[in-house]
């Protein structure tokens, strides 16, 4: 796939009440298959995921986001309302986590536009993180 579209991916991770940020602008490729949006980027060091290529898959209520290679496996699902188990790749080892939905906003159309997802992350019924993404498609030439 072309990677003609610039993505823009802003994060925020709450955490025991401290908040931390990440931003990370790139280029990567998008696209519509079967109603779903797909955005495909690679990580870099700004992510903590070097190395990782990431696939978000978007619809209506949901989104998938995927990340494979480096030290930073993943498989995420987050379904607006919803509470999904993920298998997540820690640097000690793979976790199991829940992923519990809270909003998800898509304004993406046939040349980009935006996402928003919200979600918080357990593990054993204790919250780990709260965690908000905004992520700008836009296609370039």
């Amino acid at each position: 796939m072309k990677e003609n579209y610039l993505i823009t991916i802003e994060g925020n991770i709450t955490m025991d009440g401290d908040t931390d940020s990440v931003s990370l602008t790139t280029l990567g490729s998008y696209q519509m298959k079967n109603g779903k949006y797909y955005i495909v980027y690679k990580e870099t060091e700004a992510t903590g995921f070097a190395g990782c290529t990431t696939t978000l898959k978007a619809w209506d209520d949901g989104v998938s986001m995927t990340r494979f290679g480096g030290e930073g496996s993943s498989n995420l699902l987050i379904e607006k309302g919803a509470i999904n188990l993920c298998n997540y790749q820690t640097m000690a080892g793979p976790i199991m986590l829940d992923i519990n939905g809270i909003d998800i906003i898509n304004n993406l159309g046939e040349h980009g536009g935006q996402l928003t997802f919200e979600y918080s992350l357990n593990a054993g019924g204790m919250l780990v993180s709260d965690n908000k993404v905004n992520v700008i498609v836009k296609e370039i030439n």
